[in-house]
């Protein structure tokens, strides 16, 4: 599963709509924009959640020192990818559950 940002998703649906509704002959423009329509509703049922990058990071990084990432610098890579796959595993099934 790849997350997307909706904001463009909403974008994107917004000026598909919008050119049926300056080509209104187009074949089935009246059911694209009424299709749009009930997408764009259901986009705004869902909930977002923002992650702020920084402070996982400095939560992540909080002990680790410099002489630890000097000796064993592939050793912390992984750690670091682990952690943040991990955090947004756990908002993805977070997301399926719905909470």
């Amino acid at each position: 599963m790849k997350l997307i940002d909706k904001s463009a998703l909403v974008a994107e649906i917004e000026r598909r709509r919008d050119y049926y509704k300056r080509n209104p002959l187009l074949v089935n423009a009246k059911y694209c924009i009424d299709e749009d329509n009930a997408i764009l509703k259901l986009l705004d049922t869902l909930e977002v959640e923002e992650v702020d990058f920084e402070k996982e990071f400095d939560n992540y990084a909080n002990g680790i020192l410099a002489c630890d990432v000097q000796f064993e610098p592939f050793t912390h890579l992984h750690k670091c990818a682990k952690y943040f796959f991990e955090l947004g595993m756990a908002a993805r099934n977070k997301a399926q559950k719905g909470e």
